[in-house]
Parts: structure tokens; sequence; C-alpha cells
């Protein structure tokens, strides 16, 4: 047995009996959360209720088998069971049950072939702020879908329109599905602030039980009605080509969302305990388990972030605790099921709204406002496709929108004058240190991205901005090439171009910190003949001053626009420009009087 792709059962044969009881206790705290959201996510996705504990049982075992992260937790998870709820619908008269299970197989078999292919690249299609956005709208859509279960008002169309159609329906209300809502909801939210240690959810959704079946409430409120109990048979789910035809697009759109979320949220878990997470291996840890969710009739598995902090943070040694979980989960289908006839749907309504509430991360949209507009940007635009178009389009939505955002910073690189502050060798852009000196005559460079064809006009344009508005005249100008990682033909033929400006102005062009692979292909095209090479920066100063002995440092007493020095000068603030503007109106006008 290759004991590499079964991480699990390797750390299962060096088990240490001390570790026992701390991984029994996180099972138990695991179970207690697990049982309410199975039934949750199973009624969000348009399943039974059993089909969220068929889904828990078979992936806690998968994973723990093959999966490479100690403390995430798969299984039933909200944002997917609200696409698989779209994915249903594609298939029209079909055993919701079965379509479900054969979606599950799907994405275990694109999984796997990531596995194969080694994939793990695309994890870099879905960033953490498109991730963000992604899971924002996601909770948007999921707290739309359950209005239906807290208020007892059938809203239609869209779910941008149903909160209107709420609203105006408030006469159809029913106050027994509001009250039973609000008072579950509260009692969550109080178990949580006051008793963390306990099972809020669960506390919760079993006193509403109680109180339904003890006054005799199941004529005023919808319950959940019998739920059918026992194991699961294992069996391969098939319904046909044309079925799975249908089904390919959203697995293979699933098997992204779930990849990246899971392998983020093993990432920071493992960080948080010194580990590193190994993203192929979970290509093969989550393929196992929506193998396993599959074999035994439940929907597709995901890593879910609640339940692995859960984990986390209740002292579990190893993956055992899961393992104890399944085995809870087997009690609960043997014993438990016949309990929660009762179960009313309200409550259930409420703890799916206060689950998909965490998912948007406002203190998130914050901060990225704070640190980067752009990354803002890519989340609010995720999360505003995910409303519009639906949760498997959001998806797309953000990859292309990530692309977008990789074709922009190549397109438009950032690009900068250096300058020397305090140590000799340290040049730093004057746009950012207002104390970096230059030298008159010469200008360094820097231009922060590989040198091709969508970029190589931005370059010769900022060096002929540079020579024209330099004063006094320049006399070299120097490039900082370190970042110039890849260079193709029209590249370099940009570079000839900025060479036969450099000659027609009498100025000295220089390289320095030139990759091998980049100065090959000059010296292949002629290039450094033309041009002079330094291994630092500060090696060409140093001669440019040997050179004009005269010349001694100044600092800039102006700042460059950030990233504008090929740009238009249009693109100055707007209040710097109608100043500068009256200015001159004023000054022609006192002249002409």
């Amino acid at each position: 047995m290759n004991l590499s792709v079964m991480p699990g059962w390797a750390a299962l044969r060096g088990y240490r009996r001390a570790w026992l009881r701390p991984d029994l206790l996180a099972a138990l705290s695991l179970w207690a959360v697990l049982v309410p959201q199975a039934f949750a996510y199973a009624q969000l996705a348009g399943l039974p209720a059993a089909a969220g504990l068929y889904t828990a049982l078979g992936a806690m075992i998968g994973y723990a088998l093959f999966g490479g992260a100690r403390f995430l937790n798969v299984g039933p998870e909200s944002s997917v069971a609200i696409v698989v709820a779209g994915a249903l619908a594609t298939v029209p008269g079909g055993d919701p049950a079965l379509v479900s299970a054969q979606l599950a197989l799907l994405i275990a078999a694109f999984l796997t072939i990531g596995y194969a292919i080694r994939a793990g690249v695309l994890m870099r299609l879905l960033s953490t702020p498109v991730l963000t956005g992604y899971l924002a709208g996601s909770g948007v859509v999921i707290i739309v879908s359950q209005l239906r279960k807290v208020t007892g008002i059938e809203p239609r169309g869209h779910h941008l329109t149903k909160i209107g159609a709420v609203l105006r329906n408030l006469g159809d209300l029913n106050p027994w599905a509001l009250g039973c809502a609000l008072l579950t909801a509260a009692a969550v939210l109080l178990i949580g602030r006051y008793a963390r240690r306990l099972p809020g959810p669960l506390i919760a959704l079993v006193a509403a039980t109680a109180v339904v079946a003890l006054a005799g409430l199941d004529d005023r409120l919808a319950v959940l009605g019998p739920a059918t109990g026992g194991l699961p048979v294992p069996r391969l789910p098939w319904t046909g080509l044309a079925d799975t035809m249908r089904l390919i697009g959203p697995a293979l759109s699933l098997a992204l969302l779930v990849y990246a979320s899971s392998v983020l949220t093993a990432r920071s878990l493992a960080a948080k305990e010194g580990e590193d997470a190994d993203p192929q291996q979970e290509f093969l840890g989550l393929a196992a388990a929506n193998a396993g969710s599959a074999l035994l009739g439940g929907f597709p598995a995901n890593g879910s972030d609640s339940r692995s902090a859960l984990l986390s943070g209740s002292g579990a040694r190893t993956r055992l605790a899961g393992l104890g979980a399944a085995l809870a989960v087997i009690i609960t289908l043997l014993a438990l099921m016949p309990l929660i006839r009762t179960l009313p749907q309200a409550a259930l309504g409420a703890v799916i709204i206060l689950t998909a509430a965490r998912l948007i991360d406002l203190p998130a949209f914050r901060r990225l406002w704070r640190l980067r507009r752009t990354d803002f940007v890519l989340a609010a635009v995720t999360a505003a496709g995910v409303l519009v178009f639906g949760v498997l389009e959001g998806i797309v939505v953000g990859v292309a929108v990530s692309l977008l955002e990789v074709l922009r910073r190549a397109v438009m690189p950032y690009t900068a004058v250096l300058g020397r502050t305090g140590d000799e060798r340290a040049y730093r852009d004057v746009v950012n240190y207002r104390d970096a000196e230059t030298l008159p005559g010469l200008v360094v460079y820097r231009f922060d991205a590989p040198l091709f064809f969508a970029n190589a006009d931005v370059l010769r344009a900022d060096l002929r901005r540079l020579i024209a508005d330099a004063e006094p005249p320049l006399r070299e100008i120097v490039i900082d090439a370190e970042a110039v990682y890849d260079l193709d033909t029209t590249g370099v033929e940009a570079l000839h171009r900025v060479a036969d400006d450099c000659d027609r102005a009498g100025v000295r062009l220089s390289f320095a910190r030139t990759r091998v692979p980049v100065r090959n292909l000059m010296r292949e095209t002629g290039l450094d003949e033309r041009v002079r090479f330094f291994h630092r920066v500060a090696d060409a100063v140093a001669a440019y001053r040997a050179e004009h002995p005269g010349h001694r440092p100044a600092v800039r007493s102006t700042r460059p626009h950030r990233r504008g020095l090929g740009r238009s000068r249009i693109w100055r603030s707007p209040v710097r420009w109608l100043r500068a503007w009256l200015r001159r109106r004023l000054i022609s006008t006192s002249r002409d009087g």
C-alpha cells in the first residue's frame, strides 16, 4: 500500500493512546454542530434531511484516509448546497437524490484528473478577493432562499426581487413561522455569546422540535415530516448519459470551487500550527470525500470553515476526530432520525440564515478597500455577478475578472524613476521616498514587468517623455532591468527604437541587473553593441559620476505620477489642473487689460 497516497492511514498506524480523549471530545463537539447543519444544507439543496448525514458520513471517512490537512472537515456546506439546488433544476424529471449523488461522483472524477495532471495552478485563478466576493454573493442568495421558510410567504421571480415580493405580500405572513425563526435565531446567538462551548444550533433545534411536538403546533408550522433513517447501502449512481452531459458544466465549476475554498481553509489552519498544506494531496482527499458521499447517496461535499475551525480550536490531535464524528453520525442514522419528524422548517431556515450571514465578511471588504482598491473591485464585481447571474455563473465572473486583472497588470506595468536613499546601493522610487537623491543629467528607470508585445510601447513612451521633459538635458538613462524576467521579439524591437531615440537626443543608454536570458536575446539581436551593461545600479551611477565629476546629487522637488510615466499629462490631479488653468486665465486677462 502506498502510504504517501493515503496519509490518513499512515497517521492512524502511529496513533497514541494519549490522543484518544481529546480526539473523542472534539468529535462530539463536531457532531453537535454537524447534525443541524447537515439537515439544513440538505433542505437548502432540495433533498431529504438524511442526505445531509449521508454526505457527512461518506465525506469524513474518505477525507480522513486520503486528505492531507489535519483539521479540515469536509461534508455538507452552504455555498455548495445552493449550487446543487441550481444544478438539480437542469435535470427535470430525475430523482434528485440520485442526480445529486452522480454530481458528486463527477466532481470526484474531475478532482482525480486534477491530481493526475497536477492542476494545482488552477488555484491561482481564484484569488482571496474573488472568493470573498463569491462567498458574500452566495450568502445573500442563501438568505433570500430561506425567506419562504421563516415568513410563510412564497416569493416568486429572481432572488433580487424576492425581498420586494415578501414586502408586498405581508398580509400572507405566518406569525407562527416568523416567531419560531426569531426565537431560534435568538437562542443560537445567546448561546454563542454566553456559552460558546455549547452547541447552540443543536440545542435551539432540539428545543424547537420539542416545543412543536408537545404543544401540537405542527398544524400551524411547516415541519420536516417523516425522516427515513438507517444506514445507506453503497451503490454507484447513474442516471443516464443525457443527464450526465447536463451535469458536466456544474460539476466542473463545483470542482473548482470545492478545491479552491477547501485549500484556502486548509492552508490557513495549517499555518496557525506551523504546518504546511499540500495543495496536490488535497485533490485526492477531496476526490475521496466526494466519491464517498456519492456512493452513500449524498450530495457534493466541501470543506467547512466553521467546522474546521471548531476542530482546530477544540483540542483535536489527529484526524481520528473526524472518524469519531462519523461514528456519531452512524448512531444518529440508526436511532435518532424518528425524533426529528416535528422539526420546524422555520427553525432550520433561521439556522441557515445565521450561517449564511457569516459568509458576508464586511470587515474583509473594508480591509480590501483600505489596502488595495483593485482587489476590492474584484470582490465587488464577483459578488455582483453571483447576485445578478447566479451562483454558478458567479464563479465564471470571478475567474474572468481575475484574468482581466492579470491582463491589466501586464499591459499597464508599474514604472518608476529611482533615486539613492541613504545607503550607497539603495535606490528607491522617488514617488515613495521624497528624500531620494538624483543626479542632474541621469535618470535611473525601472520597468516592473516582462517586456513583450502588450507593453513594449509603454517603456518607449516613458523614456521619450523623460528625455523631452528633462531639465537639465539628459546625458544618460540607466534601465534597472531586474524585473524584466522575459523578453520577446517585439520587446527587442522596442529597445532598438529606444536606442535610436537616445542616439538622436545624444543620450547614452545603459542596463543594470539584466537577467541572463534577456541579455542573451539582446546579444543575438545586436543590441548589446549599442548599450552598456552593469551588474548593479550603483555601479552605473558610479561610472556616470566618474565621467561627470561636477554634477552633485539633488532631491527631487516634484513628485511624478505614481504609475503614469508613460501616461498623458491629462491624468494629473483634476484640482491641480483646474488651479493651473485658472492661474493662466488670470495672467492672460491681466495682460490683456
